[in-house]
C-alpha cells in the first residue's frame, strides 16, 4: 500500500472537524460553500472508505440540523440553502450500499 492513500486519510481526518464547524455556521454563505465542497467530495466512491463513513453521517446530521434550525424558517436563507442541501443528498444516494454497518444503515 502506498503512502498516498494514508496521507489522504490523514488529511481527511483533519478536514472533517473543519467541515463540521462550517456546516454549523449561522452564515448561509459559509454553509453553502462548505456543503458544495462536501458534495463534490462525496461524488467520488473514494470518499466512502470505512473510516470516513461515520464522519460522513455526522456531517449530514450537522448539515440537516443547521438547515432546519437556522435557515429553513428564513425565506431568503431557505431558498439559498435548499438547493445545496438537496444536492448533498443526491450526491450520497448512489453510495448508500457502502454504509454496510447496521447502525449506519438506520441513520442513513
Amino acid at each position: 500500500m502506498s503512502s498516498r492513500p494514508q496521507t489522504a486519510v490523514a488529511d481527511n481526518a483533519k478536514i472533517f472537524p473543519v467541515f463540521a464547524t462550517r456546516l454549523a455556521s449561522k452564515d448561509v454563505n459559509e454553509y453553502i460553500n462548505t456543503a458544495n465542497k462536501l458534495k463534490n467530495w462525496l461524488g467520488s466512491e473514494k470518499a466512502y472508505y470505512p473510516d470516513a463513513l461515520r464522519n460522513i453521517v455526522l456531517l449530514f446530521e450537522i448539515a440537516h440540523q443547521t438547515f432546519t434550525t437556522r435557515f429553513l424558517h428564513i425565506e431568503s436563507s431557505a431558498v439559498a440553502a435548499m438547493d445545496i442541501y438537496q444536492a448533498l443528498i443526491r450526491a450520497v444516494i448512489p453510495f448508500l450500499p457502502l454504509f454496510t454497518e447496521e447502525d449506519l444503515q438506520y441513520t442513513c
